[in-house]
């Protein structure tokens, strides 16, 4: 009897760890395999909070869920923005179905006070999601703060004083599996380093090289494209993302998935070739990098395709301009869809972090000699023999 009840106790233990790890919600038995499941994870308990119940009704939930196409929602609230539904500030989980409001009691659960900018709530989120809407295939939205690899940007949550930055995602992917596309409601997020943490976990992003506006993707076109055609590969869910945030000043879909190798050979080559040509091209460096496109309030988010241009079309050196036309060549290949405004002409998808004078050399800096793009590429080491 002693025996037996210890058991008992063992399997009720068990069982309120799993409902711990996934989120606080007991898993309930799986629904049928869907074709997609759409993941958003909202992070609105900050300034954007009066956006979070607009977002789930005005464009998650005219389409919503069906057999082929599973919509789920995790959105944190704070105070001070919205005062809607009871003004309901805690981090609701959503099976969004068609019509619904985001009202507290059409949540699936309620998470208490979360932290969107720690991975671990990231993680509940998705396996909780993979669990309960199998799918052949999964996209994961980013709605929220952003500003590329920078610390203290993204999915900011200003309840806890926190974001998502790249060393406490980086270690977390693994356990998220593997999610075919992935795309970056948020500011400035179509950088190569960015692409390159996804590389092995995704096959494509969607995001913007300059700010988001209060737009940013439609998902009501994207999800009516995949209600329609539900065999959507991961390139086209990334087209259509990209191609619905139409009142932005960019937006871009790449791929991440092997496609991408080669581009990140090319501006390891490039980099090396820059550095071995240093002393003897810098004016003509100066002049090519300050006729590079920029973005606003972040010159140091340079395009890389452009910069790869100005380089070729100012320096003489025959090994430079081709290393040069390589990493155009490669941008061409893995870039599924690019817009700009006319501001922004020289704007092709994909910014690269630069800087031009040691005192650049700041605690961002030092951040960015840990990334992955800075151990596999030799882009850190030109920076540091440039920027002197």
């Amino acid at each position: 009897m002693r025996q037996s009840a210890r058991s008992l106790v063992t399997v009720l233990t068990v069982i309120v760890l799993m409902s711990i790890l996934v989120g606080g919600v007991s898993a309930a038995p799986p629904s049928a395999r869907a074709k997609w499941t759409v993941m958003v994870y909202i992070s609105g308990d900050n300034n954007l909070e009066d956006y979070v119940v607009k977002d789930i009704e005005l464009e998650l939930a005219p389409t919503g869920s069906s057999a082929d196409v599973q919509v789920i929602a995790l959105a944190d609230r704070g105070p001070g923005y919205d005062t809607s539904y009871g003004d309901w500030q805690t981090t609701k989980l959503f099976h969004v179905t068609q019509g619904m409001t985001a009202a507290p009691e059409n949540a699936v659960a309620d998470w208490g006070e979360r932290n969107m900018g720690d991975p671990q709530t990231l993680v509940d989120f998705v396996t909780w999601t993979k669990a309960n809407y199998p799918a052949d295939h999964y996209a994961l939205y980013f709605w929220g703060h952003g500003w590329n690899w920078h610390p203290g940007y993204v999915m900011a949550d200003d309840t806890d004083g926190d974001t998502l930055d790249m060393d406490e995602l980086k270690p977390v992917l693994p356990s998220l599996g593997f999610v075919d596309f992935v795309g970056f409601d948020g500011c400035n997020m179509a950088s190569i380093e960015v692409q390159l943490l996804w590389h092995g976990y995704a096959t494509a992003l969607a995001h913007s090289q300059e700010y988001v506006g209060w737009n940013g993707v439609e998902y009501d076109v994207v999800l009516a494209q995949m209600a329609a055609n539900p065999n959507m590969t991961a390139d086209q869910v990334a087209i259509a993302t990209s191609q619905s945030a139409a009142y932005d000043k960019t937006w871009s879909a790449v791929a991440v998935d092997s496609r991408l190798t080669t581009l990140i050979t090319a501006v390891d080559q490039w980099s090396v070739a820059l550095k071995n040509g240093l002393s003897a091209n810098r004016k003509k460096y100066d002049r090519a990098f300050g006729a590079t496109q920029s973005f606003w309030q972040a010159p140091m988010d340079k395009d890389l395709y452009d910069m790869a241009y100005e380089i070729n079309r100012l320096v003489g050196d025959a090994n430079i301009k081709s290393k040069s036309q390589a990493v155009m060549n490669a941008i061409n290949a893995v870039v599924l869809d690019e817009h700009h405004v006319n501001a922004y002409s020289d704007a092709h998808g994909i910014t690269i972090y630069h800087i031009s004078k040691a005192v650049e050399k700041d605690s961002n800096y030092i951040y960015y000699l840990t990334l992955d793009f800075s151990s596999q590429t030799n882009w850190d080491e030109f920076l540091d023999a440039y920027a002197k």
